[in-house]
């Protein structure tokens, strides 16, 4: 064969070879699953609800929450009472994950079912949900077998008593978060950190008879006056108590004599409110006592405060008489715890 023929024979093979590499190259890719940009949660976990017992609601929101970070998206998490199911709710498509005490004798059907995470809940999908349902369970495993999973595991479920347990190096699961904001406001975190504990008991899903909600127990209209869309949220609901907490420590600067005395001023005004601690301070004003120091108005004050006739001749109380039982335990207990987790937590 002459050399321009096999020359030739050689530049058709690469343009064949060529047209099939352009071809490959001009192939329609394969469909990517595309996420959404959030995942909606429903923790149906009441019976877990125990607040003198474990964080359970806590723990499994962290869960969902990680879980849609793993695949860049945002946890948007509700919880029911016990009278609803979201159970209809996820079959029609407004719900995708419903969380549900673990039990053996679980029997629902049309919805998957997800690998247990740590015998305490599992996960409801909807029943053609299988390719989100695989990856929950290898997430889920993932989780079991990760470096974190010890440390946060025992932070929410492995709970103490305040004044019943001995040192520790942690003393919730929202200690960077409350160390954070603690020193937005210059405090010790340990005394944000009683706030809480007096509070909620680091139960996210508290609410007092009188509606208070989430960590800091705040009423919801101050919640939505800093801010707060979702009270059940540790961020929104902590940075909101912190925010109200500086605030009241600047109000009654110029009232207690030191830092320890316009914590207690602040203490006071968080949990009976702004009017009646104003109220206080116009009594002991004008009854002659010396505001610097809590204990004046405790021994001085609010027994004249008690007595109706008093309260209406002194003529400077805008709100009524006032007892201030609860408000004297919840500003001395808060301080006690603090000075509790000053000695077991570094």
């Amino acid at each position: 064969m002459r050399r321009y023929e096999r020359i030739c024979l050689a530049l058709a093979a690469v343009l064949i070879a060529g047209t099939g590499l352009l071809s490959l190259r001009h192939r329609e890719p394969e469909a990517v699953r595309v996420r959404p940009e959030r995942i909606r949660a429903v923790l149906e976990l009441a019976p877990l609800a125990d607040t003198s017992k474990a964080l359970v609601i806590g723990y499994n929101y962290e869960l969902l929450r990680r879980y849609a970070a793993s695949y860049g998206q945002r946890a948007e998490i509700r919880l029911t009472d016990r009278d609803n199911s979201f159970l209809d709710s996820l079959r029609a498509g407004s719900v995708d994950i419903v969380v549900v005490p673990f039990g053996d004798s679980l029997a629902v059907d049309s919805v998957l079912v997800s690998a247990p995470l740590d015998s305490l809940s599992i996960w409801l999908m909807r029943h053609d949900e299988h390719e989100t349902l695989r990856e929950a369970n290898a997430w889920i495993a993932a989780w079991h077998a990760s470096a974190d999973y010890p440390a946060v595991r025992s932070s929410f479920l492995d709970r103490f008593s305040a004044f019943g347990s001995g040192p520790r190096a942690q003393i919730s699961p929202y200690d960077s978060l409350i160390r954070s904001h603690a020193d937005s406001l210059g405090w010790d975190w340990h005394l944000l950190a009683a706030v809480i504990y007096q509070e909620s008991r680091f139960h996210i899903e508290a609410v007092s008879p009188r509606g208070a909600a989430g960590l800091m127990q705040m009423m919801p209209r101050t919640a939505a006056h800093y801010g707060v869309t979702d009270p059940l949220d540790p961020e929104m609901n902590v940075a909101a108590g912190a925010q109200l907490l500086g605030n009241l420590i600047r109000r009654y600067y110029q009232v207690g004599d030191n830092m320890t005395e316009r914590y207690k001023y602040a203490l006071a005004a968080y949990n009976a409110g702004v009017g009646r601690i104003d109220d206080c301070i116009a009594m002991a004003r004008h009854l002659g006592v010396d505001t610097g120091y809590w204990i004046n108005i405790v021994n001085n004050v609010l027994p004249a405060m008690a007595q109706e006739a008093v309260v209406a001749q002194a003529g400077v109380v805008r709100l009524g008489p006032f007892r201030g039982a609860e408000t004297t335990f919840y500003v001395d207990n808060t301080i006690a715890v603090y000075n509790r987790f000053c000695r077991i937590t570094p």
